[in-house]
């Protein structure tokens, strides 16, 4: 599969550059990754462990929805925050495949570049979910436990399909616009 450009078009490389230019780009590649691998760390801090975000997050939950929340709300704030699991680390996993998709781009390897960038993703995913769950079995109010780390890994899966399949619908489009063109050509051309 080409490099779809609508979701990749901006950031297309048109030639391999060298220098402080490949410095550049390996810097616009990964900044990201380390921007997320940032959040990740500062939110697994004793500052936000459940016993601390329990109480703003309620508050904000009842202005909008009422005060009746409050009878359900521990199950509703541990939906927020393995909500929040899933998702945060299923767009890590997206930024991970951004990086690895620019990086493999002229390595030559047996695996299609697209099934090794989500591959790749999903195992960078999970390595930093496991050090998140294990930095926070250390701190006194948090807990490390490896069904989180499935959480964030089957975020990062969930997320990886939905790309490869947009990934598609917009591959195919292509295609499909290409050889309408090419039909079109020589009817044009006898015109």
């Amino acid at each position: 599969m080409s490099s779809s450009p609508l979701v990749f078009g901006v950031y297309a490389q048109q030639s391999s550059p060298s220098g402080s230019g490949h410095l550049l780009l390996q810097l616009r590649t990964w900044l990201p990754v380390l921007a997320c691998s940032m959040v990740f760390a500062v939110e697994s801090t004793a500052f936000f462990g459940a016993d601390r975000t329990s109480a703003p997050l309620q508050q904000i939950a009842e202005a909008i929805f009422g005060y009746g929340i409050g009878v359900h709300w521990e199950l509703i704030h541990h939906l927020i925050r393995k909500t929040g699991h899933f998702m945060g680390y299923g767009i890590f996993s997206l930024v991970c495949f951004r990086a690895f998709w620019f990086t493999s781009q002229q390595v030559a390897a047996r695996l299609p570049r697209q099934l090794r960038a989500h591959g790749l993703a999903i195992l960078a995913t999970f390595l930093v979910a496991s050090a998140d769950e294990f930095h926070q079995s250390f701190l006194p109010n948090r807990t490390g436990q490896f069904s989180d780390v499935l959480l964030d890994t089957c975020g990062a899966a969930v997320l990886g399909l939905l790309l490869f399949l947009a990934m598609l619908a917009v591959e195919r489009r292509r295609q499909t616009r290409t050889r309408t063109v090419r039909r079109l050509e020589p009817a044009r051309a006898a015109a």
